[in-house]
């Protein structure tokens, strides 16, 4: 129990540290925004839309945050298990013990094989003036990330107690439970009982020192953007059909935490602002820094089509780390997005479709989105509702991210709000995974 305690303090945390999705208007279309992008929010989704946005100002700060719990319902197994082998009936033998160690050490090894259950937290905050063809933003965000690692050592899965007793301890060896180093360090002088010395703190055995843990990290990045957008062709009608190009210059700041926690750390359980300064808070991180691009092109052809390419960090700039860092990328990596949207109602009723033509690998999970959604506008873009739908292609485990959003343009004042259902359970037993955006600011 304790140990759930202290990962779900961590889960808790994450959203603090770390959204794919910016803004609350993307976020309702499930983040299907790259050929609707019209906006100040078209900086991120795609800088040609800033060429047919329809404010000429906009300074619209945003803050998003989101969760993808993947831990809860294995680490509640593994916790049951553990409780299986504490309470394993051996007046008839070592069998049931035995049993319940093997069932524990299985599933461990298969957590360890595949994809690391963990915890992610994003989020997603900026603010951008807008003026004309011209911008000037802040935009951070990130993945925090807990990842479980196990540790299925069946010498660091059987009962201390049973450790202090000479005969249990051949009994375990001679079936394959403890291994010769482990032997040596409980019974030197095996198979003599005068030489036994058994279970002692620190040796490393016993489940009392079962190193099953969880490893943070956060690769967060600030981005300072520059972007200039303009038609490359216009009907001579208006805007109503055209391309534009639109083009991000930026200096990126890359943050790396990492830290790793487990059960029997000293002081794991000190509750409060302590835990947090000392435990999270304190984990200092390693900057990087680089140079890149973004790089977008919207076409609209006919009111009901519209066609939108993104490539963010078109340059894969090397990073200059403060200091070596392992498992972290040493160079920015292209990601390519494309969009469709259109009207399906004249000036009432949008569709949008977005897919990722990358896969970006997570530290237990990819993710490649496909997004689709349908926004409603009324009294010409004063108020709008919205909804929509993001799947992972590449993990199906991951259940579909069900979203919606409402907001308002009025006398220049912007008020948008989203949220992101995918799974809720309140109750400690299920994975949960959600989202929610807000961004109020001022356009004209």
């Amino acid at each position: 129990m304790r140990e759930k305690v202290f990962l779900v303090l961590i889960a808790a945390l994450l959203p603090a540290l770390a959204l794919p999705v910016y803004g609350p208007r993307a976020m309702a279309l499930g983040g299907a925004y790259v050929a609707l992008a019209d906006d100040e929010a078209s900086i991120y989704y795609n800088p040609a839309g800033m060429a047919a946005a329809g404010d000429y100002f906009a300074c619209v700060p945003c803050f998003a945050i989101a969760t993808d719990d993947r831990i809860t319902e294995d680490f509640d197994t593994y916790i049951a298990l553990k409780d299986d082998i504490w309470h394993a009936d051996t007046g008839g033998g070592l069998g049931p013990l035995l049993d319940s160690i093997d069932r524990t050490a299985d599933f461990l090894e298969d957590l360890a094989g595949g994809d690391p259950p963990g915890v992610t937290g994003y989020l997603s905050y900026g603010v951008g003036v807008m003026l004309g063809p011209l911008a000037v933003s802040w935009i951070g965000g990130g993945t925090g990330q807990v990842v479980l690692e196990p540790d299925a050592d069946t010498g660091r899965l059987i009962p201390d107690f049973y450790l202090e007793s000479y005969e249990a301890v051949a009994l375990l060896y001679l079936a394959g439970y403890l291994d010769s180093e482990q032997l040596a360090t409980l019974w030197p002088t095996y198979p003599d009982p005068s030489g036994f010395v058994g279970d002692v703190e620190g040796d490393g055995l016993g489940i009392t020192e079962n190193r099953t843990g969880a490893r943070l990290e956060n690769e967060a990045r600030q981005e300072f953007i520059v972007t200039y957008a303009n038609y490359l062709w216009r009907s001579g009608r208006g805007d109503r059909f055209f391309v534009s190009a639109g083009l991000n210059i930026k200096y990126v700041v890359t943050q790396s935490y990492q830290n790793r926690f487990t059960a029997g750390d000293s002081g794991m359980y000190t509750t409060g602002p302590e835990w947090i300064t000392r435990q999270v808070l304190a984990t200092r991180p390693t900057l990087g820094h680089a140079v890149s691009a973004d790089v977008g092109l919207l076409g609209q052809f006919t009111p009901y089509f519209r066609l939108g390419l993104l490539v963010r960090d078109v340059i894969p700039a090397p990073i200059s780390w403060d200091e070596p860092v392992t498992g972290v990328s040493d160079r920015l990596k292209p990601q390519w997005r494309i969009g469709v949207a259109g009207q399906v109602v004249p000036d009432l009723l949008t569709y949008a479709l977005d897919v990722d033509l990358t896969r970006d690998e997570g530290s237990f999970s990819p993710q490649q989105d496909l997004a689709v959604g349908v926004r409603a506008d009324f009294l010409d873009g004063a108020l709008w509702g919205g909804a929509g739908l993001r799947f992972n292609l590449a993990d199906e485990t991951q259940p579909p991210l069900y979203t919606l959003g409402v907001g308002m343009h009025l006398a220049g004042v912007r008020l948008d709000l989203a949220v992101g259902l995918g799974r809720i359970d309140t109750s400690g037993e299920a994975n949960t995974y959600f989202s929610a955006a807000g961004a109020v600011g001022f356009s004209l």
